[in-house]
C-alpha cells in the first residue's frame, strides 16, 4: 500500500480489519493465562496483577468498574440488553510478552499474523506495526531511524511502564471513565492497544499500523490507544480462496464456482452432501497457486491463504538407508495413524499428500433396469441421439468399428429391448464402422435425460451418480467396452484407457472408479489446430484422458478406508500473477469443506460463533497546537461481534484532526467519532460511511464540538442498507457561548435497497452564539431503475450496475483514501451488496 505525502494534509489513519473475506479462521490456542467468565471485582484486580501495574492504575480500574455498575445500559439505542456479561472472558493472555522481533513471536500467532500481512506490511510500507491477539499486544516495531527521533510506538501496557509521565499526563484526559457506560468497562478491564508519541516538529512519512484480532469464543478485546502528536508534528496511524475458473463438486457433477448458489448441494470433504449456506466473492491480486497432483488434469488454483487438508510428506516418508528419500516414498502404513491438518495452499510442497474424497451417497433406482444402464455406457462411449434433420424422425445411433461383433450383437439386443422394436445394424466398410441403430423417440429421450447429447457436452444424470457401486460397474464395463483401451505394461500388469472431451463427464468416471475403490488418473490434452497433408484444417478439442491399471489405482496414490478417501501426492506448485474475482462456499455442516477438482479446501471465513464477543474499545487522540492527524478506519468484524467503541479527539489551537470512519460487519456497532475543537483555528472534518446487511444494526455518526473562535468542523455521513439491515446516523453538533466565527456543516445521505431495511437519522444540533454559519443537509432514498437501466443498456450486469451507484454514492468516503485503501473498502461494499465473501 502507499499513502499521499504529508504535506498539507494530516496523515493519522486506523484501519481495522477482521476480514470474513480472506481472514476467516480460527486458531486453537493454549492460553497463558485467562480469567474466569464474567466480570467481578476480582477480576479487575487480578487483571491489574497479571501486569504488575503500579498502584494508581489499580485505582482508576476499581473507579472504573464501580462506574461501569452503577450505569445504566444506554436505552437510546436497541439490542444492547442482549449482552450478557457474564459469559464473557475478560482477559486472556497469548504470549509471554511483547516482542520486537517478529522472529520471536510464538509460532502458532505469528502464523495468523502473516495470514493478515503483517511482515510483508512491514517490509513494503510501514514505519511501524503493532499486532494485538485477544487480550495482549504481542509485538510492535518501530523503524530505527524514527527511533532516533523520539518517535514511541508500543503497546500501551508497555508505555505505562516505560513512559510513566508522558502515559498518565493524558490517560483519561480525552475520554473519561464516567463518560459512558462501556468507556468504563473498558477502563475497568482495558488490555493492550497502541500507545503513540511523536516529538515537536517530527513528522512520520510512513504509516504506523495495528492490526487487532479476536480469536476465542465469548472473548471480549478491550484495547486502550493512546496517541498524543506534539505541536507541529505529523504521523500516520493505521489500526489494522479460489479463482473464477475453479470447479467444485455437487456430488454429482463438477461445476464452475462462479455457478453456486446459496441452497445448491455441495460435497464436503467427508464425502457428504452439505448445503451451500453462502456464496463469497471478493476480488484478489496477488499470487494465484496451483496446486498439481500427480493427476494433473485435477490441478486447482487457490490463494496461497486457502486452507487444504493434507499430510505432510515427511510425517509419512519411507526411511531409505541405501538412496535419499524420494518424494514418493510413502509407507503406507502410517496413514491411517497420521492426523491430517487444514494446511494453507502457499505451505504445501511437493510430495505432500491431499484428500480426494469418496461419495458415500447411495441411492438405488430400480426403475434404472440394468439394461438401459449397459446401453447408456455404450452410448457416452459411442452415440448419438438426435432427431433426423430431413424427416424429423428420434434416431440413436451407436458406432463401432466393423470387427467388433460381440459388441455389435450386444448393443443390438439392448437397444431392441429398450426400445419395444428391432433395431438395426448398418455396416460402412469404407469407413470400417458398424452403426446400431433404432428409431425410437422414448428411447432418444432416455439417453438425452441419462446421458446428454452431443460429444462434449455429455453426462450422467443424478440418479446415476448416487446408484450403488455395482450397478454403476455395469454401466463403467460397457463404458469401457466402447470406448477404452487396454494395453499390457512391462511389469506384466494391464493399462486401462478412455477419453472423452466432455470435462464434465470425465471428472464424473473419474468418481465413479473411486467409487469402485480405484484412483483413475486425468491428463488433459490442450486443443490444437493441425493441417493436414491435403491442406485441410483440423481443430481438435480439448480431450480428457482418464488411466489406471487393472484392478488396482492408480501407482503413488492411496486409499484411507476410515476417512473415505485416496491420498493423492502434489506433483508440484506453480505460481501466477492474478487480478481478478475470486470465490470461497459457506457450508452448513462440519467440516465446513468443499472440493476443488475434487480435493478437499477449507471456507476461509473468519472465526464465527454461534455466541457473541465483544469489542469495547477506547482510542484517545491529543493534538496540540499546530499538528496534523488523520485517522481512518475501515472495520470489518464477523457478525458476532458486538463493536461498542468510544473514539474522540482533542485538537488544541490550530490543530487539525480528520476523521474517515468506515464501518461494515459485526451484529451491533456503536461509534460516533468525536472532535473537540479546544483552541482558536482548530478544524474538524469527520466523514462516516455505514453499511448494514441482514441481521445488522449499524448505529454511528460524528460529533463536533466547538469550544473556541474562529473553528471550522465537516460532517458527513453516508449509510447504506440491505436484506432488513439498519443503519442509523446520530450526530451532534455543538457550538458553545463566546466560541464566535464557527464555520459548521452536516449532510446525511441514506440509501436503502429494499422494503425490509431501515434507515435513522437524529441530528442535535446546539447552537449557542449567533456569530456562527451553518447548513445541514439530509436526504434518503433508493437506488434509481432509470441508473439501472441506463447501465444494463451498456453492457452492465444487474449487480455491476448497483455497484457502481452505490460506490458512486460513496465516492465522497473512498476519495479521502490512498488508492489501496480505497480498492479495499470497494471491495469490501461489493461483497456486502452482493451477499458474498471471498
Amino acid at each position: 500500500m502507499t499513502t499521499e505525502p504529508t504535506t498539507g494534509k494530516p496523515t493519522t489513519r486506523e484501519l481495522v480489519t477482521d476480514r470474513r473475506d480472506q481472514y476467516a479462521f480460527h486458531d486453537d490456542i493454549v492460553y497463558l493465562h485467562e480469567t474466569k467468565r464474567g466480570l467481578t471485582r476480582e477480576t479487575v484486580e487480578e487483571i491489574s496483577a497479571t501486569k504488575d501495574e503500579p498502584a494508581w492504575m489499580l485505582q482508576s480500574r476499581l473507579r472504573a468498574y464501580e462506574h461501569f455498575l452503577k450505569r445504566p445500559m444506554p436505552m437510546w439505542t436497541d439490542g444492547l440488553d442482549k449482552i450478557d456479561f457474564d459469559k464473557i472472558i475478560y482477559y486472556r493472555k497469548p504470549s509471554e510478552r511483547e516482542e520486537k522481533s517478529w522472529d520471536d513471536v510464538p509460532d502458532q500467532i505469528k502464523a495468523t499474523f502473516e495470514r493478515l500481512g503483517i511482515p510483508e506490511a512491514e517490509r513494503k510500507f510501514l514505519a511501524g506495526v503493532g499486532a494485538q491477539y485477544d487480550s495482549e499486544v504481542v509485538y510492535h516495531s518501530v523503524k530505527e531511524e524514527l527511533s532516533k527521533l523520539g518517535v514511541v510506538f508500543m503497546g500501551t501496557d508497555q508505555a505505562l511502564k516505560e513512559y510513566p509521565e508522558i502515559f498518565r499526563k493524558h490517560y483519561g484526559t480525552v475520554v473519561p471513565h464516567e463518560d459512558n457506560k462501556f468507556s468504563a468497562l473498558n477502563g475497568a478491564v482495558w488490555s493492550g492497544g497502541s500507545f503513540v508519541y511523536v516529538p515537536k516538529g517530527v513528522e512520520v512519512p510512513l504509516p504506523l499500523q495495528a492490526y487487532f484480532r479476536i480469536n476465542g469464543e465469548n472473548t471480549g478485546q478491550f484495547e486502550r490507544t493512546l496517541i498524543v502528536v506534539d505541536e507541529g508534528a505529523k504521523v500516520h496511524y493505521i489500526e489494522g480462496c479460489v479463482s473464477e475458473t475453479e470447479l467444485v463438486s455437487l456430488g454429482d457433477s463438477m461445476v464452475p464456482v462462479t455457478s453456486v448458489a446459496p441452497g445448491m448441494l455441495a460435497m464436503n470433504s467427508a464425502g457428504d452432501l452439505s448445503q451451500v449456506v453462502s456464496t463469497r466473492r471478493r476480488t484478489y491480486q496477488g499470487d494465484m497457486l496451483s496446486i498439481v497432483p500427480v493427476s494433473v488434469g485435477n490441478a486447482f488454483e487457490v490463494t496461497p491463504e486457502h486452507p487444504v487438508w493434507a499430510i505432510r510428506r515427511e510425517r509419512v516418508a519411507r526411511p531409505r538407508t541405501t538412496r535419499p528419500v524420494r518424494n514418493w516414498d510413502v509407507d503406507a502404513t502410517k496413514i491411517p495413524g497420521t492426523e491430517p491438518e487444514w494446511l494453507p495452499a502457499g505451505d504445501l510442497s511437493k510430495g505432500d499428500l491431499l484428500c480426494f474424497p469418496v461419495a458415500q451417497r447411495t441411492v438405488d433406482h430400480p426403475e434404472l433396469s440394468d439394461d438401459l444402464l449397459r446401453f447408456l455406457g455404450y452410448y457416452l462411449a459411442e452415440g448419438s441421439a438426435f432427431e433426423n434433420g430431413v424427416s424429423g424422425v428420434p434416431t440413436v445411433a451407436l458406432s463401432f468399428h466393423s470387427g467388433e461383433t460381440e459388441l455389435i450383437d450386444d448393443a443390438r439386443t439392448l437397444m431392441t429391448a429398450l426400445a419395444g422394436k428391432p433395431a438395426g445394424v448398418q455396416v460402412v466398410p469404407a469407413k470400417h464402422e458398424g452403426r446400431v441403430y433404432a428409431y425410437s423417440r422414448p428411447l432418444m429421450e432416455l439417453a438425452q435425460l441419462f446421458a446428454g447429447r452431443g460429444s462434449a457436452e455429455k453426462r450422467l444424470h443424478p440418479d446415476l451418480m448416487e446408484l450403488p457401486p455395482l450397478r454403476q460397474r455395469l454401466l463403467l464395463d460397457t463404458y469401457l467396452a466402447g470406448d477404452g483401451s487396454r494395453h499390457i505394461r512391462a511389469n506384466g500388469r494391464t493399462l486401462v484407457r478412455s477419453s472423452t472431451v466432455s470435462r464434465t463427464l470425465a471428472f464424473q468416471l473419474q468418481e465413479l472408479w473411486a467409487r469402485q475403490g480405484i484412483y483413475a488418473g486425468l491428463q488433459v490434452r490442450k486443443a490444437f489446430t493441425e493441417t493436414m497433408a491435403d491442406g485441410r484444417t483440423i481443430t481438435h478439442r480439448e480431450q480428457y484422458n482418464l488411466h489406471f491399471e487393472e484392478g488396482r489405482t492408480v501407482n503413488q496414490v492411496w486409499f484411507d478406508a476410515p476417512r473415505n478417501c485416496f491420498w493423492v501426492p502434489v506433483r508440484q506448485v506453480e505460481h501466477r500473477d492474478y487480478d481478478g474475482w475470486v470465490y470461497n462456499l459457506e457450508m452448513a455442516s462440519a467440516p465446513n469443506a468443499y472440493l476443488a477438482k475434487g480435493f478437499a479446501v477449507h471456507n476461509c471465513t473468519a472465526p464465527i460463533y454461534a455466541t457473541d464477543s465483544l469489542h469495547v474499545a477506547v482510542v484517545e487522540v491529543v493534538a496540540l497546537p499546530g499538528s496534523k492527524v488523520r485517522y481512518t478506519t475501515i472495520q470489518n468484524w464477523s457478525n458476532d461481534v458486538y463493536n461498542l467503541v468510544t473514539k474522540r479527539a482533542h485538537a488544541h489551537e490550530r490543530a487539525t484532526v480528520e476523521w474517515i470512519d468506515a464501518n461494515t460487519g459485526s451484529r451491533k456497532t456503536v461509534k460516533f467519532p468525536s472532535i473537540y475543537l479546544r483552541g482558536e483555528g482548530a478544524s474538524a472534518d469527520i466523514i462516516s460511511v455505514a453499511v448494514a446487511g441482514k441481521g445488522q444494526h449499524q448505529d454511528t455518526g460524528a460529533k463536533a464540538i466547538h469550544l473556541a473562535k474562529n473553528t471550522t468542523s465537516r460532517i458527513v455521513s453516508k449509510s447504506v442498507s440491505k436484506d432488513g439491515g439498519r443503519a442509523t446516523y446520530r450526530g451532534q453538533l455543538k457550538v458553545s457561548p463566546g466560541s464566535t466565527g464557527v464555520v459548521a456543516s452536516v449532510r446525511c445521505d441514506a440509501l436503502m435497497l429494499d422494503d425490509a431495511s431501515r434507515s435513522d437519522t437524529y441530528p442535535y444540533i446546539d447552537i449557542q452564539e449567533d456569530d456562527t454559519t451553518m447548513t445541514h443537509e439530509a436526504t434518503v432514498g433508493k437506488i434509481s431503475a432509470d441508473q439501472i437501466f441506463y447501465l444494463m443498456s451498456r453492457g452492465l450486469t444487474e449487480n455491476e450496475a448497483q455497484n457502481l451507484v452505490i460506490q458512486g454514492f460513496l465516492e465522497v468516503f473512498t476519495k479521502e483514501l490512498p488508492m489501496e485503501y480505497a480498492i479495499e473498502f470497494n471491495r469490501l461494499v461489493k461483497l456486502e451488496m452482493e451477499g458474498s465473501l471471498g
